[in-house]
């Protein structure tokens, strides 16, 4: 098991980067050209992130403006603290990661909703390494989630998926000791 999820973390790492690529560098830009649109700022230097906050804050620009605007400021708004704004938004955000990945798996687990709830304490250690040991250790440590956790999830889905699914056919077939 573990000799598989390190075949499966390059391959994965890099299917991610080019679907990055393709859709917000290319396709967004494409469609910022053909309908004209002038502010073509889908994402920020996320590779550069020193810590999880930054990551998240420059990775998609759409979506964190949107949560900026329609869920951090009125939670602040209605006199509540910024890090319970912040809790509100990864939470609100770890449902739609769930829900995007349980309906077309047709099964509802919980992976992906820890694994973005997972990212909270992983911005206070990622802010720990970084004023600690500087800013080069704080963006390993942001890498090192990108590379590791994805191929993770991936694999408790999959694994999950495939008990679910054929677990009496897999148990009959190889139950033969």
């Amino acid at each position: 098991m573990t000799c598989k999820f390190f075949i499966l973390q390059i391959p994965n790492h890099l299917m991610w980067l080019c679907f990055f690529y393709l859709f917000f560098h290319s396709y967004l830009n494409l469609m910022g050209e053909l309908l004209h649109f002038a502010d073509r700022n889908f994402y920020g230097d996320w590779w550069n992130a020193n810590n999880i906050d930054t990551f998240w804050r420059t990775w998609n620009l759409a979506v964190h403006r949107w949560a900026v605007r329609h869920l951090y400021i009125p939670v602040v708004e209605m006199g509540y603290s910024k890090k319970t704004a912040s809790v509100t938004v990864f939470f609100i955000s770890a449902f739609f990661h769930e829900y995007l990945v349980s309906v077309p798996l047709k099964t509802f687990k919980i992976w992906a909703f820890m694994g973005m709830m997972g990212q909270i304490p992983l911005s206070f250690i990622s802010k720990h390494v970084e004023r600690r040991f500087g800013a080069r250790w704080g963006n390993i440590v942001v890498w090192s989630s990108l590379i590791i956790g994805q191929p993770l999830c991936i694999m408790v889905y999959y694994h999950d998926y495939v008990v679910e699914h054929f677990g009496e056919t897999l148990l009959e077939d190889h139950s033969i000791v």
